[in-house]
């Protein structure tokens, strides 16, 4: 990205015999108008940069969200996941097979049923979690841009924050 410093720009035009400090300041002052245009096209630049580049990926999601709302710890997205022990066939090779204590110092590991999990969930994929401050419907909206087809979610607002 290119960032545009107005005032070296000036002194990088001006031939050297005529920076003197009265005429900097001057030609400066006339350019500042044009320096707060920048700023607000870079602005705008990045936020469409960064809008181009959403997928409907957990942590990209995520970190949009956060940025574009100024929720650093308490916007979070969960997902469905299982947790169960993945189990290879000998047939895909050692490469894939991995080995799982099944105890560790304190006990057993605990390995939810199949399905126990889901419980928590319900019918939806993944959920979002809220601060109370933010306004319900403009995050929907936001989420509706960028999910995929035939993923349902559901958000949760916290009222303790």
């Amino acid at each position: 990205m290119i960032k545009i410093n107005f005032n070296n720009l000036v002194k990088q035009l001006l031939p050297w015999h005529k920076r003197k400090p009265v005429r900097l300041t001057l030609l400066g002052g006339a350019l500042s108008p044009l320096a707060t245009l920048f700023a607000r096209f870079d602005s705008w630049r990045d936020d469409v940069r960064r809008r181009i580049n959403i997928s409907a990926q957990v942590a990209v999601l995520e970190g949009y969200l956060r940025h574009k709302y100024d929720s650093s710890v308490s916007l979070y997205i969960e997902t469905f996941d299982d947790r169960l022990i993945e189990v290879y066939l000998e047939a895909e090779g050692l490469e894939n097979t991995m080995s799982v204590p099944l105890s560790v110092d304190d006990g057993f590991i605990e390995i939810p049923m199949y399905g126990e999990v889901r419980e928590k969930f319900g019918n939806v994929d993944f959920v979002v979690y809220i601060p109370a401050n933010l306004d319900l419907e403009q995050i929907r909206a936001e989420i509706e841009l960028y999910r995929q087809a035939g993923v349902r979610y559901k958000i949760i607002q916290r009222q303790y924050e």
